[in-house]
């Protein structure tokens, strides 16, 4: 008895506090490993592209060198209604579960402000990761995942300097914070009724740094790089709590404790190239690579004993995964931008590391948007992602955490942004 409880509590708590950890962890079906790509209506609506060209208040984030090339000081605000869906087909089973996950809102919000010809600082708010995964307490993979609430965001203060009427650089501080719950069912037939454990925590607020360089080579080409640092974003007395029905030596084995783990949020390197064939149609290619061979494993620290241990280790062996992006925009007339986008995801998850907070896999994302510019000063940005992930089967490696079968998702994301210009001169369009 003793040595099955021990192996259940490996593989469902070790392993499962994968989402405990995952605060940094995002919607599972938005873009590779457990990240969220959704901190701006124009950015989004040209294929997730910003970093090589004036993007606007969003280059605060995608790539801070372009912030002092604005002509403007400004303000954004925006937000998304992510509606996602992940269906299963177990390895021996002729029926597909499926996620019945709620509506999730990211949000974004931008302040730039230009000091003077030279040099523009500004803040950022964003929610680069954050999700609700709910699969329910019936389905057959109950016992790695019921439900997953994420919420997570990133404080960014930034400085960036014009060297040149054609040079601009930047630097800012990313402050990453967030708190997690999860619940999953125990597979404990000697319980006497349904037993699961409740996993709770916040992170400890963790800080990185990101920078950024941007050069108009002419009036057509315009070039941008960035890089975002790793950040190990850190839950300390995170709360387990196990529901055992049955009284005796069972429960006993089953006691609440406090856990700490440490998940990174990688390092991502982005380069970009704008490109003006005519006045009105803006064009950009860009490449992303993110380092997810930073996360090879996940380890859990009790506060307490858990059947004899005081730590769990679960493999990961995520591996560096890049996207390559293009965007165009057409300015229909002075005042209406039409644009639109596609962008092809590697997975970061090799095969056998597929679970249920993270059924990962290569990614085609479809963008559509357009925005309106109201006395040259205030506009009103909307946007459309489609997100198709491949249909990818998992035979879950030793140790893993994972479920075997056949995992395919997608999402649909509608989005708005507000933004209001001053000082300075008011074009309709950077």
């Amino acid at each position: 008895m003793k040595k099955f409880l021990k192996k259940a509590t490996t593989s469902i708590i070790g392993a499962g506090l994968l989402s405990a950890g995952v605060l940094l962890s995002s919607s599972n079906v938005m873009a590779s490993g457990y990240q969220v790509v959704l901190q701006g209506s124009r950015v989004t609506a040209m294929g997730n592209c910003a970093v090589g060209f004036r993007a606007g208040a969003p280059s605060l984030f995608f790539n801070p060198g372009a912030m002092a090339m604005e002509q403007n000081s400004s303000i954004m605000l925006g937000g998304n209604i992510v509606s996602s869906n992940v269906q299963y087909l177990g390895a021996n089973s002729t029926t597909i579960e499926e996620t019945d996950s709620p509506l999730s809102p990211p949000f974004f919000a931008y302040g730039i402000y230009k000091v003077n010809e030279k040099l523009t600082v500004g803040l950022g708010v964003v929610t680069p990761f954050g999700s609700t995964v709910t699969w329910g307490n019936e389905w057959s993979g109950r016992y790695s995942l019921n439900e997953l609430s994420l919420k997570a965001f990133v404080i960014q203060p930034t400085v960036s300097y014009k060297v040149s009427e054609k040079f601009g650089i930047g630097v800012g501080l990313d402050i990453a914070t967030g708190s997690v719950s999860l619940e999953r069912n125990l597979p404990i037939a000697q319980a006497g009724g349904d037993s699961n454990v409740l996993l709770e925590g916040s992170a400890t607020p963790a800080i990185g740094f990101n920078i950024g360089a941007y050069y108009e080579a002419s009036d057509k080409v315009s070039l941008g790089i960035s890089y975002r640092s790793k950040i190990d974003l850190t839950v300390e007395e995170g709360d387990a709590t196990f529901t055992v029905p049955q009284l005796g030596p069972i429960q006993a084995a089953f006691q609440a404790t406090k856990f700490d783990a440490t998940l990174p949020l990688p390092s991502v390197i982005s380069v970009g190239v704008g490109i003006k064939p005519i006045e009105k149609l803006q064009l950009a290619l860009e490449w992303n690579m993110t380092g997810w061979d930073a996360y090879q494993e996940l380890k859990f620290e009790y506060d307490a004993p858990v059947l004899g241990s005081t730590e769990t280790v679960s493999d990961r062996h995520y591996k560096n995964s890049s996207v390559f992006k293009f965007g165009a925009e057409y300015m229909a007339t002075e005042s209406l931008a039409l644009r639109g986008g596609i962008y092809y995801d590697q997975t970061a998850v090799e095969d056998g590391y597929i679970t249920p907070e993270t059924p990962d896999a290569n990614t085609i994302g479809y963008t559509l948007g357009l925005g309106y510019t109201v006395g040259e000063r205030f506009t009103i940005d909307v946007h459309y992602l489609l997100v198709d992930k491949a249909e990818r089967e998992n035979v879950a490696a030793p140790n893993s955490g994972g479920i075997d079968g056949t995992f395919e998702a997608g999402a649909n994301v509608f989005g708005l942004g507000l933004s209001y210009k001053f000082g300075g001169s008011s074009k309709a369009s950077e």
